[in-house]
C-alpha cells in the first residue's frame, strides 16, 4: 500500500513554471514543501509557506480535492536588479485529493510563523472506539 493512500489524502501535482510579466521580475510558480502524519484522529498537513500573508492565502475543499493557494510577494523595487536571487516572489497551488474517511466539513487551519497547519479529522464512523463490557 503506498503511503499516500495509506494517510488518506493523496498529492496532485503541479508543474512549476515561470511567467513573464509587463514588470522587470518574474512571477514564479511555486511549491511548497509539505509534510503529512495521520493518526487515530485524523491527518495533520504542515506546510512551508514563507512570507505568505493570511490575505493572499487560499484555502478550499470542491468534492474531494483540498486545494491550498496563494502567492508570495517580497516587494522587490523595480529599479532593483540582484545578480542573484534564491528567493522569489510567486504564486502556488497544491492540491490534495481527500480519502472517504475525512471529515472535510471540520477542517481547522493555522498559519504562524510561515508554516500552514491544517487538521483533518477523521468521520466519527471511522474513529477507533471502545466497546463496554456490561456484566450479564
Amino acid at each position: 500500500m503506498s503511503e499516500e493512500k495509506k494517510m488518506n489524502l493523496n498529492k496532485q501535482e503541479s508543474p512549476v513554471e515561470v511567467q513573464q510579466g509587463s514588470s522587470a521580475a518574474e512571477v514564479m510558480s511555486l511549491r511548497p514543501l509539505a509534510d503529512i502524519h495521520e493518526t487515530k484522529q485524523g491527518v495533520t498537513l504542515y506546510m512551508d509557506l514563507p512570507g505568505v500573508s493570511k490575505e493572499s492565502l487560499d484555502i478550499d475543499v470542491d468534492k474531494d480535492v483540498l486545494t491550498i493557494k496563494g502567492a508570495v510577494n517580497l516587494h522587490t523595487p523595480v529599479e532593483l536588479s540582484p545578480s542573484y536571487m534564491e528567493l522569489h516572489s510567486g504564486v502556488f497551488e497544491r492540491r490534495f485529493t481527500l480519502g472517504d474517511e475525512l471529515d472535510s466539513t471540520k477542517i481547522e487551519a493555522a498559519l504562524k510563523n510561515g508554516e500552514l497547519t491544517l487538521y483533518i479529522p477523521h468521520l466519527e464512523q471511522h474513529m477507533p472506539r471502545k466497546i463496554e463490557i456490561k456484566i450479564a
